[in-house]
């Protein structure tokens, strides 16, 4: 039997979603996308459901984008963007609050997905990474609108331009992660606070969370235009095969 790109799981009155990769340290395509958008349509008609919670199997949140995946023709990519889209509006504009539980890694997109939830908790040895120039694309899953929202235009600017890490107390500081946990503990804090959210009113916080609703949608707009563009260029070419190889990429100027 297949292994499942995402483990869907009631804790109480919390919704866990595991995406379950570990190997891979939980990259995000096509099977794991489905999954998610799936779970996430079914969680809103729930009215028991009162907070949902983003994890990764394994120790690590989520890698990024499956690059193996990225050699797609130009017609599937946009369809992949509108996919995106909508999984975006999924997490940002859910009716419940949603919690990031971010051990290891989270990177390229996974880092995006971390950055629209609306509480993030991570552990001390959580490390954050906007990796998509390293291998010749732009941000994208509403990166270019969601890490600046949290972080400021400045600091945003320089994680996705020069992809270096952040660590966890460095996210903490900027605004990036709203709870620093021992290693280990991500899951349980927020399973802790999905508790003290069923001790709030859930129409107010619905109220709260839609004044913000669709402030992905430009930046996606702009992803959905600019991206494949990057994706079928010799550039973004060597950055894949130099991800695989595990040496720096030789990127040509334009």
């Amino acid at each position: 039997m297949a292994t499942p790109p995402l483990l869907n799981e009631r804790v109480g009155n919390a919704a866990v979603l595991t995406f379950n990769d570990p190997d891979r340290r939980n990259p995000i395509g096509a099977p794991l996308r489905g999954a998610l958008t799936q779970a996430l349509m079914e969680i809103e008609t729930d009215s028991s459901v009162r907070a949902i919670i983003l994890t990764g199997a394994g120790g690590n949140f989520c890698s990024g984008g499956d690059i193996a995946a990225m050699d797609a023709p130009m017609r599937d990519k946009r369809i992949n963007f509108q996919q995106v889209k909508h999984l975006a509006n999924q997490i940002a504009g859910a009716s419940v609050p949603v919690i990031a539980a971010v051990e290891g890694w989270a990177a390229g997109a996974g880092l995006s997905i971390a950055m629209m939830c609306d509480t993030v908790i991570a552990t001390q040895s959580a490390r954050f990474l906007s990796a998509f120039t390293k291998i010749g694309l732009m941000p994208d899953y509403g990166l270019l609108t969601s890490l600046p929202a949290r972080i400021g235009h400045a600091r945003a600017r320089q994680m996705m331009l020069y992809a270096k890490p952040v660590d966890a107390p460095t996210a903490l500081a900027w605004g990036m992660v709203d709870d620093l946990v021992e290693d280990g503990g991500a899951r349980a804090a927020a399973l802790d606070l999905a508790q003290h959210i069923e001790t709030l009113g859930p129409e107010a916080l619905r109220a709260i969370k839609a004044f913000d609703s669709g402030r992905l949608d430009r930046a996606i707009d702009y992803e959905r235009d600019a991206q494949p563009q990057l994706l079928g260029s010799a550039n973004a070419q060597e950055g894949r095969a130099a991800f695989f190889e595990k040496r720096p990429p030789k990127f040509r100027p334009n």
